[in-house]
């Protein structure tokens, strides 16, 4: 397993908004831009109407990649996904809590197959009673401003407030999760989402992968705009 080293603010890069026709030089430049880890995003068909990454396509990347991998499974049915995933290269699985009955047993799922489990939260989803209990097992929370799987949606406002909730109810208990806003990451976004309590955000089609910039400027334009 790849372990994340923190040092937030940092940026994640959205596999699904890469050029996936030329993923193997898209690679090599963002990982030289500075980003953090790449987040990987396989959706069912269910979770949301869409497919995207499915397993084939981790286990060629797997080579390729120096830095950790996310692996978001936006599915209903997670823990029949979590060995093959993990077995073909995933550092980290997100699992939402909207779609685990236990969610303490898919954690440690996770962990007995050599990766490390992420809460993750749709966009919609307030934060639930249970939410300490649960980040205390976790690195960090990712947490949906967007509906997963589709590129070019605006930020939904609601989740800002959710964000700013679990900030909130993790400092007050002395947790140290961090907080990963995914989806609309952009310049005129991403302060809101840092004020809001987020301290990773995973960069897409609007900002990490902006083709007016090279994938460096825009991930240092990203966090310049944090400021």
């Amino acid at each position: 397993m790849k372990k994340l080293i923190f040092d937030p603010p940092c940026v994640s890069a959205s596999v699904s908004c890469m050029d996936l026709l030329h993923l193997k030089e898209q690679i090599l430049e963002t990982e030289q831009s500075g980003i953090s880890f790449f987040h990987y995003d396989m959706v069912d068909g269910k979770f949301n109407h869409c497919f995207i990454l499915g397993d084939t396509l981790l286990e060629m990347m797997r080579s390729e990649v120096t830095l950790p991998i996310e692996v978001h499974l936006a599915t209903y049915d997670p823990d029949s996904y979590i060995e093959r995933y993990a077995k073909l290269g995933a550092d980290y699985i997100a699992v939402h809590y909207e779609a685990m009955k236990h969610p303490l047993k898919t954690f440690d799922l996770i962990r007995k197959f050599g990766a490390e489990p992420v809460l993750a939260f749709k966009c919609g989803t307030a934060p639930p009673d249970d939410l300490l209990s649960l980040a205390k097992e976790v690195p960090w929370i990712l947490k949906l401003t967007v509906n997963p799987g589709f590129s070019g949606q605006t930020l939904k406002k609601e989740s800002l407030l959710h964000i700013q909730e679990i900030r909130n109810r993790l400092q007050t208990a002395g947790l140290p999760t961090h907080i990963q806003a995914d989806g609309n990451v952009n310049i005129l976004t991403i302060k809101l989402l840092s004020q809001s309590g987020a301290d990773i955000f995973t960069g897409g089609t609007s900002g990490l992968f902006n083709s007016n910039n090279s994938i460096k400027q825009n991930r240092d334009l990203l966090l310049d705009s944090i400021i």
